[in-house]
């Protein structure tokens, strides 16, 4: 019976070349989102204030409507 030996290479990465590759990412990425998120804030802040306006327009008219509804009273 023969035993049959099978050699692997293992390539393993260090820590600083895994470390300056995230960093390297991060720095390309950082310009982009950095304008995103400018645009970004300046939509939802625009939809939420469109929002509170629709959703506080019942309620001044309800509070009117009490108004005048204790006025008659």
């Amino acid at each position: 019976m023969t035993a049959i030996k099978v050699k692997r290479t293992i390539v393993r990465r260090t820590r600083a070349k895994s470390a300056a590759m995230r960093k390297s990412l991060r720095e390309l990425s950082r310009p982009y989102f950095a304008g995103e998120r400018v645009v970004e804030f300046t939509i939802e802040a625009l939809l939420f204030a469109i929002i509170v306006a629709i959703s506080a327009w019942p309620v001044l008219a309800a509070a009117n409507a009490l108004g005048e509804f204790l006025q008659q009273v």
